[in-house]
């Protein structure tokens, strides 16, 4: 399967992650366009959702509570309490946490709405575990891809003051081509495929001295610039690709 990363990856990445609800709001309401897309072209009213990859289940205790769904999160994580605290925190009382390998798990049930978030960049097999996605799907189910893009110009960034992190995801998958071929692959019907977001400057550990001289370098060019790249989205500098389908 070819695993980038490792359950202690995860969990100690999202050991502090916020679990209050203003903070995950202002984060996941910034894709409210895409979510939207996929309510509203459903073909019945969705009653559920289910995220693959869903720890530590921000995104699925926010639409969860928007958009009145049944959350469910497939995860091989062995950590449950951060997705309870999230779902406590907006009121979410009904879901289902499914602790397995996505490569092992076999679907007893088919969902209205499937999100992967931050996902199959993380195998070296991506198209493998891009397909698994359908048999999740009800017919005429809508299901969202989104992944990071540090191809272009967060690659040289990325190698300069984040190379253990751009090492945990596989470029390759961060191609409008890959989601393409996807949705011709499974006959799904291609209903939004951009790039979005503002360039990601941010760093996943403790720069060296040279590192936060170039940290705090883009941090100030681009506070400055980012209101026009989410305004203007390209491969070379927005932070997502997204893909939003329909079976």
């Amino acid at each position: 399967m070819s695993r980038l990363t490792t359950k202690d990856y995860w969990e100690n990445y999202y050991f502090k992650s916020t679990t209050k609800k203003c903070q995950i709001q202002q984060i996941v309401s910034d894709y409210d366009k895409y979510w939207d897309i996929l309510v509203n072209n459903n073909a019945f009213p969705p009653k559920n959702i289910l995220e693959i990859g869903g720890y530590p289940g921000r995104y699925l205790a926010y639409l969860g509570d928007k958009y009145n769904l049944v959350p469910s999160s497939l995860d091989f994580n062995s950590d449950t309490k951060k997705i309870e605290e999230v779902m406590k925190t907006f009121d979410v009382k009904d879901f289902q946490i499914i602790q397995a390998d996505i490569f092992e798990h076999v679907p007893t049930e088919k969902y209205d709405i499937v999100i992967s978030i931050g996902f199959i960049e993380h195998f070296e097999n991506f198209d493998t575990v891009l397909d698994k996605h359908v048999n999740y799907l009800k017919d005429g189910a809508t299901l969202l891809v989104m992944v990071p893009n540090k191809r272009w110009f967060r690659k040289w960034y990325g190698y300069l003051v984040d190379y253990k992190n751009l090492k945990a995801h596989n470029l390759k998958s961060m191609k409008k081509s890959v989601f393409l071929d996807f949705g011709k692959r499974n006959n799904l019907e291609l209903l939004n495929l951009e790039y979005f977001g503002e360039f990601q400057y941010s760093l996943h550990h403790d720069p060296n001295l040279i590192q936060k001289i170039i940290y705090k370098l883009a941090k100030k060019i681009f506070k400055k610039i980012n209101p026009y790249i989410k305004s203007h989205p390209t491969k070379y500098f927005s932070s997502v690709l997204i893909g939003v389908y329909k079976k």
